[in-house]
């Protein structure tokens, strides 16, 4: 298992509970797209909102 987390382009060190329950998660969400391959990676992008700290709908 490698789970790594960028954020604004440096690598977030992450503890064993925290990595281990993003890769569960991307995981469970990847199986259930039914795809035609088997995945053997996969890579999530995310650009938050430009003032996302008073969203409360993220």
């Amino acid at each position: 298992m490698e789970v790594r987390l960028l954020v604004n382009g440096k690598e977030v060190r992450l503890k064993d509970f925290p990595q281990r329950v993003l890769y569960n998660l991307i995981e469970g969400y990847v199986k259930s797209l039914n795809l035609q391959e088997e995945p053997r990676q996969v890579e999530v992008h995310v650009r938050l909102k430009e003032d996302h700290s008073r969203d409360t709908n993220l």
